[in-house]
């Protein structure tokens, strides 16, 4: 069994026609946050979402404890906060800068515009939007059936998005179990298992990926 495609907090503007895609990420404004600024946070009114140009991003809700569960880690090419936007209710999660990273901010008059200069992309957005939320729960469902090698391989091929072998993922061995949903013990073992096989060479603070091929071929079974 092959593994899904790698979708996102999503990757519903990689879904887009190029055509639209282009067109929609250039109306938008670029903007920088430095690792640990808060970029969104639970309640806020959705005005815009988000999609990442570089470095990551990390969702989940902080606790009474400050503490952050964290639900996801998104990297470069993915999009976060369009489900709130669209169906216009407050934010569900908290958004904060994994490492520096540069966003592209579409708000209501980026898409109003993209959408009054060509009616047919209203029916395209929808349809994209749905079926990167059937993605997302066919990824739950897979992921489900997976050891934590695996899970973890899965996890760090997303990360990887489209960068090759050699690229460096700013991600802590703590945001790693939390994404995979394991004790650290477990993270561990799984990273010696990863680096071992030499897809992965883990460092402090990041892992350098040496073998995506294998990673995804490992992550799917």
């Amino acid at each position: 069994m092959n593994a899904p495609a790698p979708v996102a907090g999503t990757g519903f503007v990689q879904g887009l026609p190029e055509r639209i895609r282009l067109d929609l990420l250039a109306r938008g404004q670029e903007r920088a946050f430095a690792r640990g600024q808060i970029i969104q946070q639970r309640g806020d009114e959705a005005k815009e979402f988000w999609y990442i140009e570089s470095g990551s991003v990390q969702v989940g809700r902080y606790g009474l404890d400050g503490r952050l569960t964290l639900f996801a880690l998104l990297g470069a090419g993915e999009t976060f906060g369009e489900l709130a936007f669209m169906g216009e209710f407050p934010r569900t999660v908290d958004a904060i800068a994994g490492s520096d990273c540069r966003l592209i901010r579409i708000g209501k008059s980026e898409f109003r515009s993209l959408m009054d200069a060509d009616p047919a992309v209203t029916g395209l957005l929808l349809k994209t939007m749905a079926l990167t939320v059937q993605d997302a729960f066919d990824l739950v469902e897979f992921s489900r059936s997976l050891s934590v090698p695996q899970r973890l391989a899965l996890a760090l091929s997303q990360l990887c998005g489209d960068q090759g072998n050699g690229a460096r993922l700013t991600v802590t061995q703590q945001e790693l179990a939390d994404l995979v949903g394991v004790s650290r013990v477990s993270l561990g073992k799984a990273l010696t298992r990863l680096q071992g096989g030499g897809l992965i060479e883990p460092g402090y603070g990041f892992v350098t990926i040496k073998d995506g091929a294998g990673l995804r071929d490992l992550a799917g079974g």
